[in-house]
C-alpha cells in the first residue's frame, strides 16, 4: 500500500492511499512561536477519488490509521501534534 501526506492548503492535509485521498483539517497550535499542530479528528470523513468525488465514508479503524500516519509525519518533522475530536 502506497501512502503519502501532502499539503492542500494552509489548514488541510491530504492523506493519499491506493488512488484515494482523505482531507484532514490541521490547525496551528496556540502561541506565537508554536510549531505544533492540532489535528481535527472529526474532519476525517470521506475517501475521495482523483476527481474529488466521495467514494465512501472513512471507517473508525481507517481514521485511527490516518491519525497515526499524520502524527508520525509531524514527528518526523520534529513538530508536536495533538488530536481533538
Amino acid at each position: 500500500m502506497s501512502v503519502s501526506i501532502d499539503w492542500v492548503d494552509r489548514e488541510t492535509l491530504a492523506y493519499r492511499s491506493d488512488g484515494l485521498s482523505v482531507l484532514v483539517w490541521v490547525d496551528f497550535e496556540a502561541g506565537f512561536f508554536s510549531r505544533g499542530r492540532v489535528v481535527h479528528k472529526d474532519s476525517i470523513k470521506d475517501w475521495l477519488d482523483k476527481g474529488g468525488s466521495v467514494v465512501r465514508p472513512v471507517s473508525p479503524e481507517e481514521r485511527d490509521v490516518i491519525i497515526a500516519a499524520v502524527m508520525a509525519h509531524y514527528a518526523n518533522e520534529g513538530r508536536a501534534c495533538t488530536v481533538v475530536p
